[in-house]
């Protein structure tokens, strides 16, 4: 007979998504979405037209846009400018360990989260790995490390 052993289940986007309720216009300025990011301390908004799930624009596709030398440099940029790529979309419930594995085998930054067809929240990289880096702190934790 094995060791008694903790039995670990699979967690769900919930787990680890950050809720996200604001988004940006595809024709607000890219100003806009850059101010409600600052505002946030985000990366990531989704972008709506006409209330419904668009896109989605990064800091860093705004810091591209921006750069010396883009051919978009001289103009008046629209969210719409730089979100022309189609989001990665999930459900709340979805496991885990498929949702991070499509992120790594597709190299996508980020996942919008969705719950009962309306967006609930967003996954990025980075919440990815701070999930990842609290489970292996919590699951290598000796007994001897917790404090009385």
């Amino acid at each position: 007979m094995s060791k008694n052993r903790d039995i670990h289940h699979m967690p769900t986007l919930a787990a680890l998504m950050t809720p996200f309720p604001y988004h940006v216009d595809a024709e607000a300025p890219v100003e806009e979405a850059e101010s409600l990011m600052e505002q946030h301390a985000v990366h990531h908004l989704p972008v709506t037209r006409d209330g419904e799930l668009e896109s989605i624009i990064s800091r860093g596709d705004i810091e591209r846009a921006n750069s010396p030398g883009h051919r978009l440099e001289e103009q008046q940029l629209f969210v719409r400018d730089l979100a022309a790529r189609r989001p990665y979309i999930a459900d709340i419930h979805d496991p885990l360990d498929k949702i991070l594995l499509a992120m790594a085998d597709t190299g996508i930054g980020s996942v919008l989260v969705m719950r009962e067809g309306e967006l609930a929240g967003i996954v990025t990289v980075t919440d990815a790995l701070r999930y990842c880096s609290q489970f292996l702190a919590e699951i290598t934790q000796s007994p001897d490390d917790t404090v009385a």
